[in-house]
């Protein structure tokens, strides 16, 4: 049976210095921060900036141990007859080769009761990766007719919403589905990032690209923005060798490397503003869970429904000033559904695509606003669609 600690016995373990110490409160608040508030302990240890995850392990055994001393709490005993002590704190599953601690409601209540949580900004366990394309080495981007694969890949995506191709990785050890990824061309110029999307698949073994009898690690990336580097501008060495994006290697030997946290949020800011203001073919999406909205809008092919979101960066902009809680109804689905809840919502587009007759560059604060699935639907129900106020009105006066 898992031993269960009150939200006001952990109210005063927060608060005893000799039971909690600095770094055991650090573990508690990382997590806090986190997407589900969930997270092995190498992905804590690799935020928080420690070497691996037995600091994370030895400080919460630590801990629970002098609780032992001062609580007559009953642990929970393995079928070898261990005790665990991490489940004072933690549910947890297995996920793959990862253990991964879910952070206690009585716990999480307490830090916020303590005001430990006030100063605590959201971040993403999601990790970003850099892939290349060098031409000069793998030209088989190209068909026996010597037209470029790649402008086909280009004109799938523009008239299903995605493609998706493999990738070698090196970093296939930590690399998982859901990671971000980048692709920069290097070795001929133009050299830098043309292209965006997400890791679809777990890391494969595939035959080398030169035809060597030997296999390389890959994933499957799933695109969302693709460009033809030889047709049109790319984000340039130019663009990246600057501020803080300087700080990362942008023309790798290998490809699928880490890219920096400290550089994530501004490549994606960079890569948002390059392609909102680019003269570009096939124009990257911004979409919400199942409604399709761009960033430069005006096609009369473009539908403003069935695709799902891509644009991280707009996403965010938006729900950082507004919130998680419905625009029209201000239902919040973590404060109803608890743990399952946190950060679910969607992103809805206040001006109708097929009003538009010149491109445009969409403003995530302006333009965009976090509703709940159920009057997103509501607020495409008619063409064109309700605006927000008037879906207000037809619930107040319903």
């Amino acid at each position: 049976m898992t031993p269960h600690i009150s939200k006001e016995i952990f109210v005063e373990i927060l608060q005893d210095t000799n039971l909690l110490h600095p770094n055991d409160l650090l573990i508690f608040q990382t997590l806090y921060s986190l997407d589900k508030q969930e997270a092995s302990a190498t992905d804590l240890a690799r935020i928080i900036g420690w070497t691996d995850k037995n600091g994370v392990i030895g400080r919460i055994v630590g801990l629970g141990k002098r609780i032992l001393k001062k609580y007559d709490i009953k642990q929970t005993e393995r079928a070898n007859g261990k005790r665990k002590i991490w489940d004072f704190f933690f549910t947890g599953y297995k996920k793959r080769t990862f253990f991964i601690y879910q952070l206690k409601p009585e716990l999480k209540e307490a830090l916020e009761e303590c005001g430990l949580t006030k100063n605590i900004n959201s971040i993403s366990i999601q990790n970003s990766y850099l892939f290349v394309w060098n031409p000069n080495k793998w030209s088989q981007w190209t068909d026996p007719n010597n037209e470029p694969y790649i402008e086909k890949n280009i004109e799938e995506l523009k008239n299903t919403g995605k493609v998706t191709l493999m990738w070698s990785c090196r970093s296939h050890k930590s690399i998982r589905p859901g990671d971000r990824a980048f692709i920069a061309r290097v070795g001929s110029a133009p050299r830098g990032v043309f292209a965006s999307g997400k890791v679809v698949s777990e890391p494969f073994l595939s035959q080398h690209w030169s035809g060597e009898d030997k296999d390389v690690p890959r994933v499957l990336i799933e695109f969302d923005a693709l460009l033809n580097p030889d047709k049109e501008p790319i984000l340039t060495l130019d663009y990246l060798d600057k501020g803080n994006l300087a700080k990362q290697t942008w023309t790798p030997q290998s490809s699928g490397i880490s890219i920096k946290h400290e550089v994530v949020d501004e490549l994606e800011k960079e890569w948002f503003n390059f392609l909102t203001t680019q003269n570009i073919r096939c124009n990257p999406l911004l979409e919400t869970t199942d409604m399709t909205i761009t960033f430069i809008e005006g096609s009369a092919t473009q539908v403003t429904q069935t695709r799902i979101e891509r644009n991280r960066y707009a996403r965010l902009e938006c729900i950082k000033l507004f919130g998680y809680s419905c625009s029209v109804c201000s239902f919040n689905f973590e404060k109803f559904y608890g743990s399952i809840g946190y950060k679910f919502i969607h992103v809805h587009h206040l001006t109708q695509v097929s009003t538009i007759k010149l491109q445009y560059k969409v403003n995530p604060i302006q333009d965009l606003r976090p509703v709940c699935p159920n009057c997103h639907s509501m607020l495409h129900k008619q063409n064109p669609p309700l605006t927000i106020e008037e879906l207000k009105d037809i619930i107040k006066n319903g």
